[in-house]
């Protein structure tokens, strides 16, 4: 049973003069399940944003730990090592 307090409704406004807008509105005009359309494209939309979130967290770490090591990178991508690379590194990258 659904109660009248469960069901949202949100109410858009599209510029029809800017390209996005006129853009988008026109794709969600077109679609017969507009709710369901726009339910999925946001949480597209929001798991994308959440992965690379994630990797640039994980960038982050990885020059940290580069850093740390004082490895350098010459421009054909051979690492030259300062110090060796502990096992917890590549503990890391395995577990991811």
């Amino acid at each position: 049973m659904i109660f009248l307090d469960e069901i949202k409704r949100l109410n858009l406004s599209f510029n029809l003069q800017r390209e996005n807008d006129r853009i988008a509105y026109n794709i969600i005009r077109s679609k017969r399940q507009k709710t369901a359309y726009i339910i999925k494209a946001v949480l597209a939309y929001e798991g994308v944003t959440q992965e690379e979130r994630e990797l640039k967290r994980i960038k982050r770490a990885l020059r940290e730990v580069i850093k740390e090591m004082k490895l350098t990178a010459d421009k054909h991508c051979d690492f030259t090592e300062g110090s060796q690379i502990p096992d917890e590194v590549f503990q890391i990258f395995d577990s991811i």
